[in-house]
């Protein structure tokens, strides 16, 4: 990876003269990311966005909001937003994919699952209101009109760009955006993380747990956090645990919704997110090269194919699909 660039390596010299810095191997994100070892003291992490911002950024914002809820993220140390960069609390290396990955017992692989399943029914309950209060995102909204982009770009980077066909049926369009329109359904929305998945989760002393990249929080679906992590596309989640794991998120809630409506929505957003993966995976490996998501692209198609099988609401979409032949391995 890339050294920071000049103008980073000052601000660092600046707040941790002599520090070493430590490249971090980062996602799919744009920005990037320096372990930063200090002479003195804790270590830090410098997230580079590339280019200056002007006043508090979307992480800044959205940490406040975060950490106001009395939700697990890291502190900002310092900010450097006329070279577009911050540094901050350091959470450790150990993300839940790893730990996971790792020699686990199955008591504790549960205990670890079931604490992120609580977690995500936290970020709905208590970061709900306390997003209200934030005039500057509090009508950042994954609506129709997002998911509708999400499946444009599903069309373009998989079936057009990694499938590589011509171009997408009317009819399968018109059937993605029918799931699009379905899940947005206002009474339902709750501040979500987003991206709420084994690598966005930091494993903490204790087993607790704490999350990053949080900068795409905004309102969601309420069962969106869940289905992130029940369809992990990075870890595989079995379906005895999926069903422990919905128990778990509904229990933490403190006004559990109807179960069997929950589960109708759940289904759908399920095969929504993951058909969003599969364009921003399809982009990854057609536009990028980034040949090592193919097996997030298999893992998220075996996925896909059993939520399908399981969800009547999505027949004429996953019928669509298996005509097309995109269900099928790469």
């Amino acid at each position: 990876m890339m050294p920071p660039r000049p103008e980073v390596r000052t601000f660092l010299d600046r707040c941790a003269p002599g520090a070493r810095i430590e490249a971090v191997a980062g996602d799919v994100s744009s920005r990037k990311f320096y372990r930063i070892y200090p002479q003195r003291g804790e270590t830090l992490i410098l997230m580079d966005y590339g280019r200056p911002f002007a006043g508090a950024s979307d992480d800044m914002l959205l940490g406040a909001i975060f950490r106001r809820a009395g939700l697990p993220v890291a502190e900002v140390r310092e900010a450097g937003g006329d070279v577009g960069c911050v540094l901050l609390e350091d959470l450790g290396p150990d993300t839940l994919q790893s730990v996971l990955e790792g020699a686990i017992d199955r008591d504790r692989r549960l205990a670890l699952l079931e604490e992120a399943a609580r977690l995500a029914a936290r970020v709905a309950a208590r970061g709900t209101p306390v997003l209200a209060g934030c005039e500057q995102l509090r009508d950042r909204t994954l609506d129709a009109e997002r998911f509708r982009f999400e499946m444009d770009y599903f069309l373009e980077h998989f079936v057009t760009g990694f499938r590589g066909r011509a171009s997408a049926p009317p009819a399968l369009r018109d059937a993605l955006y029918e799931l699009a329109d379905a899940i947005d359904q206002p009474a339902f929305r709750v501040f979500c993380h987003r991206d709420f998945h084994s690598r966005n989760l930091m494993v903490l002393s204790g087993d607790r747990l704490a999350m990053v990249d949080i900068q795409d929080a905004r309102l969601g679906p309420d069962s969106y956090d869940l289905a992130s992590l029940i369809r992990d596309a990075y870890i595989d989640v079995d379906e005895a645990e999926v069903e422990r794991l919905i128990e778990t998120f509904l229990d933490e809630l403190p006004d559990s919704p109807d179960a069997e409506t929950f589960s109708v929505r759940l289904r759908r957003v399920q095969a929504q997110r993951m058909i969003k993966a599969l364009g921003t995976f399809g982009f990854q490996v057609s536009v990028r090269q980034a040949n090592a998501f193919r097996v997030p692209i298999s893992r998220t198609l075996a996925r896909l194919r059993s939520t399908f099988r399981a969800c009547e609401e999505t027949r004429p979409l996953s019928d669509r699909l298996v005509r097309e032949g995109l269900l099928e391995d790469p």
